[in-house]
């Protein structure tokens, strides 16, 4: 599992530079988040029926929709799990070692996400606090 930071702040702030609106960062994280939950589920999915070309489908949707939303550590362990994809066989095999290892890396996905969800919720508190402030000054 990485050790990566959870999120990149810096490509949040710029994120929110591009959009040029607060509204429209929040909506897109919101749906991130709102989505991040059923992306583990679909790996889970995968894994079960031994379906190589949705877990591909699946990990590479994991990585670029976390990486848009400055989920650096989802993005990495994502990117990580792409590469071990070429070994794919082994994932498949039904043996006690290759059930334990599906078994923890989505475990270690769920636990992950979650974290990055509490900070990603903790950055749209701060961004609406900050968007509040800004317009109690222009009143």
């Amino acid at each position: 599992m990485s050790t990566a930071v959870i999120l990149d702040d810096d490509a949040l702030h710029h994120l929110g530079e591009q959009l040029g609106d607060s509204g429209i960062l929040c909506g897109f994280l919101d749906r991130y988040l709102a989505l991040l939950e059923q992306r583990i589920a679909r790996l889970e999915r995968a894994l079960a029926a031994a379906d190589r070309d949705d877990w591909i489908d699946a990990v590479l949707s994991l990585k670029t929709s976390s990486a848009m939303a400055g989920a650096q550590a989802l993005t990495e362990e994502a990117a990580r799990l792409q590469r071990e994809s070429a070994c794919w066989p082994w994932w498949c095999t039904p043996t006690r070692a290759s059930v334990t290892r599906r078994a923890e890396c989505i475990s270690g996905l769920r636990r992950l996400a979650a974290e990055t969800a509490r900070q990603l919720r903790a950055f749209l508190l701060q961004v609406a606090d900050s968007t509040r402030a800004a317009d109690s000054r222009c009143t």
